[in-house]
């Protein structure tokens, strides 16, 4: 439900004017302070201006994450772009600049990449975390039309993925233009009683403003906007998506429902998860009259970060079947906008199309890779749920990141 967060590993990055190449400190020297100091020793090789904003603390986390899945740090070669990190058991790329006081003024790391791993090994570290996770990988032949199983985890076990659960909104849509029912082009004006909450942008904008339906599609797929998703919910109606959902999607909601009902009216949960069919239907029809305009604590949804009712109210997926989906969309354009920037870079993929989702103990990814026209395609889905505790994101966005890199290599 969220916007993707940015991975931790290539989120470290600040510019701050002044830095100087002649300074007296190395960034050969500078990455061996960083990596083998004393924790209380960290700050002391940062500029001031660039701990502000990046704690000690945060590099200290971040430096953490590479020695526990690289191992030592052994050193740093330059190359053109900038520098290549060499640990134990792999290496990183990294940009480093030193201002004239010979203190760190900016420092990007790249995704962890081992010298020599396998999904197997993957597999072994994804058992490991904590809550239930759901891995398929797929390769499709589509001159044979036939698919196979690359590497699975539990990929038939539904649970819920949060936002991913819009490419089935984004398929249905599709397939009512291609029926002519609909066209890219149709003008839709926003209405107040389909407005939902962060994430996206149309929340924020005023009712009767007009926009095509491909911008809509475009914002839910690309930046996740609920506003944009519920629209597309009502227009194409709850009964129609009905049929293209997964069993496993009994319930069916749009995200203003389950965003009301999990942070701002948990009796109606309550009353919801009780109630017959009817009763259900009742309890979302009282939802849909509450518009986010008449909540007086809307803000509290910003400041939840420990999980509700993530394994009785979200939309309940296998990572199997979201695979399917996205492969079924493997030629819209909507779905190449965004390919989870930081994990996965345009320029390495013929086609890089994502869609994923996230709110406390949900996290979802899930991509469809064509690495040149002539290749067959991969659609990866990851998923990781816990109800007890936020998801470890920075440990499964490295594995995620490792998949998608054994993947590259086939």
């Amino acid at each position: 439900m969220k916007r993707l967060m940015m991975v931790i590993f290539v989120a470290l990055a600040l510019a701050i004017p002044g830095w100087a190449d002649n300074a007296d400190l190395s960034p050969q020297e500078a990455y061996g302070r960083i990596f083998s100091c004393d924790e209380k020793q960290v700050g002391q090789y940062f500029a001031a201006d660039f701990l502000s904003v990046i704690p000690a603390e945060k590099i200290i986390e971040i430096r953490k994450i590479y020695i526990d899945t690289l191992g030592k740090y052994k050193e740093a070669r330059s190359t053109d772009s900038g520098y290549r990190l060499v640990f134990e058991k792999g290496e990183a790329d990294s940009k480093i600049k030193i201002n004239a006081d010979n203190k760190v003024s900016t420092l990007w790391f790249g995704a962890p990449e081992f010298t020599s791993d396998t999904f197997e090994a993957v597999k072994s570290e994804l058992k490991k975390l904590a809550g239930d996770i759901s891995i398929c990988l797929l390769q499709h032949d589509t001159t044979k039309e036939a698919t196979k199983e690359i590497f699975v985890l539990n990929p038939d076990k539904a649970l819920g993925c949060g936002s991913a659960f819009k490419l089935y909104l984004l398929k249905a849509l599709e397939d009512s233009i291609n029926r002519g029912e609909r066209s890219w082009s149709d003008i839709i004006e926003l209405r107040e009683e389909w407005r939902s909450f962060s994430s996206g942008l149309l929340q924020e904008w005023p009712a009767g403003s007009r926009h095509t339906l491909e911008t809509l599609a475009g914002l839910m797929i690309s930046v996740s906007d609920n506003t944009a998703t519920d629209h597309i919910y009502h227009l194409i109606g709850v009964d129609k998506l009905r049929s293209y959902f997964p069993a496993s999607c009994a319930d069916l909601y749009n995200t203003s429902q389950v965003l009301k009902l999990k942070f701002f009216f948990p009796a109606d949960a309550e009353k919801y998860l009780k109630a017959d069919a009817a009763g259900k239907k009742a309890v979302l029809d009282a939802m849909d009259a509450i518009k986010p305009s008449e909540i007086a604590s809307i803000s509290a949804i910003y400041n939840i970060d420990s999980p509700v009712l993530v394994e009785e109210i979200e939309w309940f997926i296998s990572t199997r079947e979201l695979c399917n989906v996205i492969y079924s969309l493997r030629d819209s354009r909507l779905i190449r906008i965004n390919p989870a920037t930081g994990l996965v870079d345009k320029k390495d993929w013929h086609i890089a199309g994502f869609k994923g989702g996230s709110e406390p103990g949900v996290l979802n990814y899930t991509w469809l890779l064509q690495k040149t026209p002539e290749s067959p395609f991969y659609t990866l889905s990851c998923t990781i749920v816990n109800s007890q505790k936020a998801v470890d994101s920075d440990a499964f966005n490295t594995l995620a990141s490792r998949l998608l890199k054994l993947t590259a290599a086939l």
